[in-house]
């Protein structure tokens, strides 16, 4: 059983584009279902938050042109299923807590590739109004989306109105 105190460090990207839409990848790893997130990734050991965010979205989207307007300073938690939690990691978590960036896309789409690793992460990719993400991503991720949303959708209101 995992210890209930551990949650494994990670980083969170809401990506958007100029028309204020966010970067949403649907998961490669789910199969009898359609389910959706923002890029997210570990932090390896000794990794400063701000690194891994632009290496895990370089490696989940091939995505590289992407400049940093936005932190969430507090770590957002999250539990896993438990079954899930069992399964991953070695069951030395019980969930996640993320650091989570907001990063404004000025590239082509054309940088988007999903294949740069054996095992891809996503299947598919679009770029989604914020409101529409809620539902399409998996039940347990959906407070900590209502927490980065709250706190990012000013800032791409107020970012995209000087574009």
């Amino acid at each position: 059983m995992p210890n209930s105190n551990r949650y494994r460090p990670n980083v969170g990207a809401t990506i958007f584009n100029k028309s204020g839409k966010i970067w949403i990848g649907e998961r490669a790893d789910i199969i009898n279902s359609s389910e959706w997130q923002m890029p997210q990734g570990g932090i390896d050991k000794n990794e400063e938050p701000q690194k891994a965010v632009i290496r895990e979205i370089y490696e989940e989207t091939g995505i590289k042109s992407i400049k940093i307007i936005s932190k969430i300073e507090n770590w957002i938690k999250y539990n896993l299923p438990t079954h899930l939690a069992k399964e991953k990691w070695n069951g030395n978590y019980i969930g996640q807590k993320q650091k989570w960036y907001l990063l404004y896309f000025y590239g082509s789409n054309k940088e988007v590739n999903l294949n740069l690793h054996k095992k891809p992460e996503f299947k598919s990719w679009k770029w989604e109004q914020s409101r529409n993400i809620e539902t399409q991503v998996a039940g347990f991720r959906r407070d900590v989306y209502k927490k980065v949303f709250t706190n990012f959708i000013p800032k791409i209101n107020k970012t995209i109105s000087y574009l």
